[in-house]
């Protein structure tokens, strides 16, 4: 008859705690990681062009801008600015919250 290779270990209340406790360390870890590659993934998306820039400072800077201040850091024309604007607002990529812009994020990238 063969040998069982199961380590049946009997583990104390206090040992099972702590086993969890590192396995929710890891993946709180490990999730802490994949949070920062997806930023940096969608950063260097953005960068693409200049509607995907505009939405990642928005979304980077978090709450609502006036139009100036987008202006001012993206460096394109009012009209330019303004297409954009336009563009992200009907895609649902932006919001106005008081006569400023605000990003909003997609579902899909909001952690649950």
């Amino acid at each position: 008859m063969a040998e069982s290779s199961f380590d049946l270990e009997l583990l104390s209340q206090e040992d099972l705690i702590v086993a969890a406790l590192r396995k929710l360390l890891r993946t709180y870890a490990e999730l802490g990681r994949r949070e920062e590659t997806t930023r940096i993934f969608l950063k260097e998306l953005c960068s693409f062009s200049v509607e995907t820039r505009v939405w990642w400072i928005l979304f980077e800077a978090g709450g609502a801008h006036r139009f100036t201040d987008i202006l001012h850091i993206i460096g394109c024309s009012r009209t330019s600015l303004s297409n954009v604007l336009r563009e992200l607002l009907k895609a649902g990529l932006v919001r106005m919250v008081e006569n400023r812009y605000q990003a909003i994020s997609p579902e899909w990238l909001v952690p649950s």
